[in-house]
């Protein structure tokens, strides 16, 4: 397949956003950048909210297909095809 030219990016545009995309920024914007790091507390607080987050998801997923194989199972027994 056969792409128009005017569609094409030149060589040195994608270089060019590759390399902004994968190496670091330039030394001036570290100088400005602040680390940040997370307490043993805070990293507690992240786990807890990803776990009852998963398990809810869980519980629904469930909930939803076992309410699909109960109306399969109503179906059937009336006789619908």
């Amino acid at each position: 397949m056969r792409f128009h030219p005017d569609l094409h990016w030149p060589d040195m545009h994608l270089r060019g956003l590759a390399g902004r995309l994968h190496w670091p920024r330039h030394a001036r914007d570290q100088a400005r950048a602040v680390a940040t790091t997370h307490t043993s507390a805070e990293d507690v607080e992240v786990a807890k909210a990803i776990l009852y987050t998963s398990v809810a998801v869980l519980v629904m997923l469930l909930v939803v297909l076992a309410a699909i194989a109960f109306g399969q199972e109503a179906l059937h027994w009336l006789g619908v095809y």
